[in-house]
């Protein structure tokens, strides 16, 4: 395949860790509220649970790292708007 000047740009250890952690993080605030092996728990929790992962979200988000990342992905049309 032929590379274009478009290229994804590499995004450094940190930033990449930070992005898959976000992705984690992601993936626990959608899954259903009664997965299976784990013991049901009181309403507050979960919604304690789900505000501190979307907590962490933002935060994550925040980080210079990331954003600096983000915004050169948005610079080269890579991201949607």
């Amino acid at each position: 395949m032929n590379r274009s000047p478009r290229s994804i740009p590499a995004p450094s250890d940190a930033a990449l860790i930070r992005l898959a952690t976000i992705a984690a993080n992601a993936g626990e605030l959608l899954a259903p509220d009664d997965p299976l092996g784990k013991q049901s728990v009181g309403l507050r929790k979960v919604k304690n649970d789900r505000r501190r992962t979307m907590e962490n979200i933002l935060v994550l988000l925040a980080d210079p790292e990331v954003r600096t990342y983000l915004a050169e992905l948005e610079g080269r049309g890579l991201l949607p708007r």
